[in-house]
Formats: structure tokens, C-alpha cells, sequence
């Protein structure tokens, strides 16, 4: 993708459109910008206090999904205790720390197949992957793994350490 000035772009969340009408690359202005590129935008026609840390800039035709509840396939770390369902998890991604909490135990997932070995388990412990469902307390824009590497791949934390990586499967 690219951006240039006077582009329309849409942000998500908070679903707001908005006008690119300046861009500075390495503090020097441009006409353009790549995928890719870390540049400050001047935007006009919406409110700046709309605009929060993980908004991501889109094309008004081609929005990029916001939600509060996905699924995801997960890799558990090193943890001290199970994640159950109701666990509490900070989820980071991107640049978003989003307070989130696992709403189901979908699937254990055999490691190198990704196959199902075990349907609606109690509980996860260290070392499995597994297919969870996750609900975040604001909506997040989210793109599938598979379609967006860059988009769909986050990680879990607890208690100030790394619990799990996971990889979005599905939006809801």
C-alpha cells in the first residue's frame, strides 16, 4: 500500500475518516509514502482525541476489520499455572496493549500437524498449542494471519511476563 497527500483514509478504530494533508519522512516532507515507511502524517477534518495508540489508517473502500472478540491458534510458553476460560491476558500487538480475556478453550492442536487432538479442553497448560477465542474490552483492528502476517500475529501477557504467541484465525 501507499499513502499519498491528499488521500481520504479512514481510521480504525474509532471508524473515522480523515484527510491526509501533509507527510514527513525522516522530518522532510513528502508528496508519498510506502508500506512500510515510518512517517508523521498531518491530517484534517477529525478530532485528534479520536485518535489512539494501534488506530490504524486504511482506505475508506477497503477497511481493515475492528472487533473485540477473534480466534486465534496459540502457543503456550514456559506458564506457572493453567489458562482457563475467563483467564485475564494483556494482549500486545502492534503497538496496542489491549486489557483481554480468553472466552473459550476451543481446541488443543497437535504441534506440527495442527491437527485436533483434544475438543473443548478444561484447561492449557506449557508447550501446547491450542485454538482459543478471545474477547479485548475495546475493539482492535485485526487482519487474518493468513492474508496479513504483519496483522495478525500477536503476543499474551500475564502477571509482566509472556505467556503465549498466537496468530489470528478468524474475526468476529
Amino acid at each position: 500500500g501507499y499513502i499519498q497527500t491528499g488521500d481520504r483514509l479512514l481510521a480504525m478504530p474509532p471508524n473515522e475518516t480523515c484527510t491526509a494533508k501533509g507527510i514527513m519522512l525522516h522530518d522532510e516532507p513528502v508528496d508519498w509514502a510506502a508500506a512500510g515507511d515510518h512517517v508523521s502524517l498531518t491530517l484534517v477534518g477529525m478530532d485528534i482525541i479520536k485518535i489512539n495508540v494501534g488506530c490504524i489508517f486504511c482506505g475508506p473502500k477497503e477497511p481493515i476489520k475492528a472487533c473485540t472478540r477473534f480466534r486465534a491458534r496459540i502457543l503456550i510458553f514456559n506458564i506457572e499455572i493453567p489458562i482457563t476460560k475467563g483467564f485475564p491476558v494483556l494482549l500486545h500487538y502492534q503497538t496496542v496493549s489491549e486489557p483481554a480475556t480468553i472466552r473459550r478453550l476451543i481446541s488443543i492442536l497437535h504441534k506440527s500437524t495442527g491437527e485436533v487432538t483434544k475438543k473443548r479442553p478444561k484447561l492449557l497448560t506449557k508447550g501446547q498449542n491450542a485454538l482459543v477465542e478471545l474477547q479485548t474490552q475495546r475493539p482492535v483492528a485485526l487482519e487474518l494471519y493468513k492474508d496479513f502476517k504483519e496483522l495478525g500475529r500477536f503476543m499474551l501477557r500475564y502477571s509482566g511476563s509472556t505467556i503465549a504467541a498466537g496468530v489470528v484465525t478468524e474475526v468476529q
